[in-house]
């Protein structure tokens, strides 16, 4: 880009803002990552493992529709 040097002496400031860019792309990274440990965290802590469980169902996906046949006792 040509810039004329009456209007702005230093152009390459505002078309060569590495350091701007650079924090532009940090930032916004680092914040999801502060959110996503204590996320991850909470969700690890919360699964158990079930030895027995009461009741088991089977959950069948088809195309249009979805079924669950329950089969009670043992």
């Amino acid at each position: 880009m040509a810039f004329p040097l009456s209007k702005n002496p230093i152009p390459q400031r505002i078309v060569h803002g590495t350091t701007i860019e650079i924090l532009r792309t940090i930032f916004p990274s680092i914040i999801p990552m502060f959110i996503a440990i204590p996320s991850f965290a909470l969700l690890y802590s919360m699964d158990e493992v079930v030895v027995d469980p009461a009741i088991t169902i089977k959950a069948i996906g088809h195309q249009w529709y979805r079924s669950a046949p329950l089969h009670e006792g043992d």
